[in-house]
């Protein structure tokens, strides 16, 4: 965390500090323009942070449970087209994932330094860090897919399949849209000019077995260009609407009457994009919601079950180094 985060904020003073660079007259290109070989290394750190209270037989019970997960990866430009699009590698240097539930000691894995008691996790962790997958992304900077992954698992292992962990293609396009590009980047923007995109995403569960995407609709506003040591740098904030849908369809035959409300979503966040090499240098990226389950007790005289849910995220990227 302390590795990522001083790099990030004295980078974001430094840009507050210096005086915003003379607008061009001309439209700026937010697209990649990338050439073969190009290469950044980026370091990031992400915290969710989920605080649980449950009344169960008129008892309350509350938790706070803490994921942070932070590492490297590498992006590597392999080919770009006549078009604009681009095929390139992103690849896992180290990862590492720490979590704290209540008064329980922090337990953490590090894909450098195996626990050898979690064989399921260790082995996943090295399949990630030892299997570069292969990126196409569009003229505009979205993802169109990611490739490898049928390696990646293989090289998991068959602990990691029975325990259902690995990322899918999703994943891991969510993870590309958040790297060296800007998700359907106009070709010419002036500050002030605004763009939307949609994805849906995978998200944690909401609720044990329960299969729960996230929606966002995202707008994008070119805020502003200024001078990083001598670098153009453009501001581009982001505002995004999130509709958070849990499937319970795929429960087990039997289960109690569940009902689950998703309220006070908001998300918003800041990227900051190199225009000498058009690729993002940083971004930060917050998130919350809350989430408020009944579980219908087995027995009708008993009150229901009922959990509060209140969830808070936040990711940053910074680019370490570049080729």
């Amino acid at each position: 965390m302390k590795k990522t985060l001083a790099p990030l904020f004295l980078l974001l003073a430094l840009f507050v500090a210096l005086p915003a660079a003379a607008q061009d007259a001309e439209a700026t290109n937010l697209r990649p323009k990338w050439a073969v070989g190009q290469s950044a290394t980026y370091a990031f750190w992400g915290k969710t942070q989920k605080d649980e209270a449950a009344q169960i037989l008129g008892q309350e019970q509350s938790e706070t449970t803490t994921f942070i997960s932070e590492g490297k990866v590498t992006w590597r430009v392999d080919a770009v087209n006549d078009d604009g699009s681009a095929t390139c590698t992103m690849q896992l240097t180290t990862i590492t994932f720490t979590i704290k539930a209540g008064k329980n000691e922090p337990i953490t894995m590090e894909s450098d330094n195996p626990s050898g008691d979690r064989p399921a996790f260790d082995n996943l962790m090295s399949a990630m860090t030892q299997t570069p997958l292969t990126v196409t992304v569009n003229a505009d900077g979205s993802i169109d897919t990611v490739e490898g992954i049928d390696k990646l698992t293989a090289a998991a292992g068959t602990e990691a399949q029975d325990a259902d962990i690995i990322p899918d293609e999703l994943d891991f396009k969510e993870t590309a849209s958040d790297l060296a590009t800007l998700i359907a980047a106009p070709a010419g923007a002036t500050p002030g000019q605004t763009w939307n995109a949609t994805n849906t995403w995978n998200h944690e569960d909401v609720f044990p077995q329960a299969e729960t995407k996230a929606k966002w609709d995202t707008t994008f506003t070119f805020d502003s260009v200024g001078l990083i040591a001598g670098v153009p740098i453009a501001t581009i904030k982001t505002e995004s609407q999130v509709d958070i849908q849990v499937d319970l369809s795929e429960l087990p035959e039997g289960a109690p009457d569940i009902d689950i409300q998703i309220s006070n979503t908001s998300a918003s966040g800041e990227v900051l994009f190199d225009l000498s090499r058009n690729e993002t240098v940083a971004r930060n990226d917050m998130m919350k919601y809350t989430a408020a389950i009944t579980v219908a007790s087995p027995r009708p005289e008993l009150p229901p079950i009922t959990v509060k849910i209140v969830e808070t995220s936040q990711s940053q990227l910074l680019r370490v180094s570049e080729e």
